[in-house]
């Protein structure tokens, strides 16, 4: 394996015109299936249970996963309900999974992503693991929510400095990175997250674009690809996350990209499921093109 990707995979019910559609996500699978586009050869760490759909789990050996540290537990997967109302989202927490328990003993890897989606990943196991790879990223949303009474997901402030200590990048939307450090200045919210470790620091700010700090103090806006045919932007955070490390750990370049996750995320938003992954290379890299020649500086 170049990567590994630790987290649950999902399966996630949208209410759309008082329908509910099945569909597997999560960062796990969204993180893995961009990376394993771009080439990298990435294992998921993680859980699905009994009712996790084979077919799944099928088209993800396909297209070349590695899935021998993915366990099947007794009882159900990880599952969410989401429903978008007037453009902003909300989420209900109707199944959690099973807390992540690696038994990967040989090996490093490249790149190691943490993407839980709610609170199946420890610190132990996160410091465990950061003995497993050269480089470390995370999206803390999976480690910043709690459910109320009725199970819909809030974000929880939390001291992240422990984890943070351990990894080189850190994602986050821009919501919980604000929610986080207790400000709304862009340049402060990623100042603060780079000084708890971090070489990196992306802000995802939905269609607008998303921030790239980096620790030489550069604060970069990297700008969406003017796009509008928005179908599910579900997952896109994850699929920029995932084209990041894969094409970071090729390149070394943080800008390049993450104008090919900005790229990738506008693509992976046109489309439903794993069909976000049926896109076509050459818009890929023409979109990425776009959003290199438009970084601008904060």
């Amino acid at each position: 394996m170049d990567i590994a990707v630790c987290g649950n995979p999902t399966l996630d019910e949208f209410i759309q015109k008082g329908r509910v559609r099945i569909s597997p996500g999560g960062s796990a699978l969204f993180v893995s299936g961009a990376a394993t586009y771009l080439g990298a050869r990435v294992g998921i760490i993680g859980n699905v249970g009994e009712d996790y759909p084979s077919s799944v789990l099928s088209w993800l050996k396909h297209h070349g996963l590695n899935l021998r540290l993915l366990k099947t537990t007794k009882g159900p997967s990880t599952r969410f309900r989401i429903g978008y109302f007037h453009g902003s989202r909300r989420l209900w927490l109707l199944q959690s999974g099973q807390p992540v328990e690696s038994t990967w003993r040989a090996g490093r890897v490249d790149g190691l992503h943490l993407g839980p989606v709610f609170n199946e990943v420890s610190e132990s196991l996160a410091r465990s693991l950061r003995k497993k790879c050269r480089f470390m990223s995370l999206d803390i949303q999976g480690l910043v929510r709690k459910v109320d009474r009725l199970g819909e997901v809030q974000v929880l402030r939390r001291n992240l400095g422990t984890v943070l200590r351990l990894c080189d990048l850190v994602k986050a939307s821009i919501e919980e990175a604000k929610f986080q450090t207790s400000s709304r200045d862009l340049r402060h919210v990623a100042d603060r997250f780079l000084a708890m470790g971090p070489k990196y620091a992306i802000m995802t700010l939905g269609a607008k674009g998303s921030l790239l700090g980096i620790r030489d103090n550069r604060k970069l806006f990297i700008p969406a690809f003017p796009d509008g045919r928005i179908k599910d932007p579900t997952g896109a955070g994850d699929v920029y996350a995932g084209a990041w490390l894969s094409s970071y750990l090729w390149t070394k370049d943080p800008v390049w990209a993450a104008s090919v996750g900005s790229a990738f995320g506008s693509l992976a938003s046109e489309r439903t499921g794993l069909s976000k992954f049926r896109i076509s290379r050459r818009e890929l890299f023409r979109r990425t093109s776009w959003v290199y020649n438009h970084v601008g500086s904060l």
